[in-house]
């Protein structure tokens, strides 16, 4: 049985250009800044990056049918930060350009922003945060995908996402704080015909204030609608409470109560119940904290983890999930998840990190995605249950930095779509090992691996196994104090059940970044 099967006419869309996209995502994320009342000062830093790449399997083609190829590499970039007493804004901006020597039909032109602002309109009241992002990845995971941007154009497609969020705090003395929330986000997909959606949401949080002490309470109500431009919708709504004591410094414990209202296609007989969930907090330092959740909602009992410790040298993290989400919905935090994950306390701190820019520089943003069980996927309109677990592990010494990962995601799709493996269930699991070691103040090489095992499965189609691995060597070396070299071999392969989907790929990639 399919519940509440909800379809309409869809929505029309305006064609718009990539560079187009790309302005209107700079001026969403800046539209509520105000320059003259917040003297903000800014920091512009263009850069510019020049590569070659020599690679024995450009198209990454089944064996025997790989043709090697010489790939020119122009990529000009700039990142921009605005810092006031109210106001920020962090704009990272690359404009990548291949040219293949053999091959002209691979060529290509893409884009890739990361884009953040968040204003205080009204002292301590009026709020506004904005982001806008542009980046690039497969167009379906069961075509060939590649790192460092060897994804073949055929299966190529280019990302744009832009939101605003305007909220409203109040504080009522001692007794409590309120907080009003709207948002609006939008999905656009180019190089391919997948259609896009957007979302409304509202919020509303009233949270118990310091004159509770030891107690502590929320009532709070959620809404998001969101819907597909051809045609399909889900509307989740719920209102809970929640309440809580501090048992101690270290220690407190909560329960929550609620009602769901939810409306999205799936194939359950009921979308909408009460839930509850019971949970405790543990801190006994400030570099250690464990919380556990245990409860029940409308698809059966729920159960999640976050741990973390960091000491001098190392940190740990690990995370556990359950949820009923879309693939649009997993998309939307991925950037934050990625910064729990790496020890940021913000995405702001993320994209301000010199070695994530040049990580997604060498690797890709999918790849760099993909190494924390992050990876991106494309807009399928369909809910599915998720559970995922991940954890990593980083080691510091004088010299060294290891960092290990790993990551076990499991999606079943609440509605059986019949339009293949891409769409219905998928199980994937592995895991990542870096070692980084500096030779002195201006050098330093990095060894990695990665292991990733994707299973897809359907009931319309034979199900599908593919392992993707792939290892990278690379020396650097920062000529100034504004531009570096570097020097990496790359090998990539992926074998699976269906021999036509297999390929291998060795290159030797040179770049050289400038900054101005």
């Amino acid at each position: 049985m399919v519940n509440r099967v909800r379809t309409g006419t869809p929505h029309r869309r305006v064609k718009t250009t990539g560079w187009q996209h790309i302005a209107l995502g700079v001026a969403l994320t800046s539209v509520s800044v105000p320059v003259a009342a917040d003297n903000l000062n800014w920091t512009l830093t263009p850069r510019v990056t020049l590569g070659a790449e020599i690679t024995d399997n450009a198209r990454l083609a089944p064996r025997g049918d790989e043709s090697s190829d010489l790939i020119g590499q122009v990529t000009p970039g700039f990142t921009l930060r605005g810092e006031g007493a109210r106001t920020t804004v962090n704009v990272n901006y690359s404009w990548n350009n291949r040219f293949y020597l053999d091959d002209s039909r691979e060529d290509r032109s893409t884009h890739r922003l990361f884009a953040r602002g968040t204003t205080e309109l009204v002292p301590e009241t009026f709020f506004v945060d904005a982001n806008a992002s542009r980046t690039q990845g497969a167009a379906s995971l069961l075509g060939p995908v590649g790192v460092g941007d060897t994804t073949p154009r055929d299966n190529l497609q280019e990302t744009t996402r832009y939101g605003i969020s305007p909220y409203l705090r109040t504080r009522y003395g001692r007794f409590a704080q309120q907080e009003i929330r709207y948002g609006y986000d939008e999905v656009r997909y180019h190089r391919s015909g997948r259609g896009g959606s957007h979302v409304h949401s509202a919020s509303y949080r009233l949270d118990s204030g310091p004159a509770f002490n030891r107690p502590f309470w929320q009532l709070a109500g959620d809404y998001e609608d969101e819907r597909f431009d051809d045609g399909g919708s889900g509307q989740f709504g719920s209102v809970s409470a929640t309440a809580g004591y501090r048992f101690s410094r270290f220690f407190q414990a909560f329960v929550v109560g609620g009602q769901e209202f939810n409306d999205y296609l799936s194939a359950r007989d009921d979308v909408d119940d009460t839930f509850w969930e019971v949970g405790a907090t543990w801190t006994p330092t400030r570099a250690t904290s464990i919380e556990g959740r245990y409860g029940e909602r409308f698809f059966g009992k729920t159960r999640s983890l976050a741990a973390t410790h960091a000491s001098r040298r190392a940190s740990y993290r690990l995370s556990y999930s359950e949820s009923i989400t879309s693939t649009r919905g997993r998309a939307g935090p991925r950037l934050q998840e990625m910064a729990n994950m790496a020890g940021f306390d913000s995405v702001d701190e993320l994209l301000a990190d010199e070695g994530f820019q040049q990580a997604i520089d060498l690797f890709g943003f999918d790849a760099v995605m993909g190494l924390f069980g992050l990876e991106d996927e494309a807009l399928i309109e369909n809910y599915f249950f998720v559970q995922s677990w991940r954890g990593a592990w980083q080691y510091q010494t004088g010299r060294s930095t290891f960092r290990v990962t790993g990551f076990h995601t499991r999606r079943e799709a609440e509605a059986e779509t019949g339009l293949g493996l891409f769409d219905d269930d998928r199980e994937t699991r592995g895991g990542t090992a870096a070692w980084t070691w500096s030779w002195g103040p201006r050098t330093d090489s990095t060894l990695s691996t990665s292991f990733v095992r994707t299973d897809f499965r359907s009931d319309t189609q034979e199900d599908r196994q593919d392992d993707y691995w792939n290892i990278r060597a690379s020396v650097g070396r920062d000529l100034t104090p504004s531009a570096r070299a570097t020097l990496a071999y790359r090998h990539q392969q992926r074998e699976s059940n269906e021999r036509a989907n297999e390929y291998r790929e060795n290159a030797v990639i040179a770049t050289l970044t400038k900054e101005f």
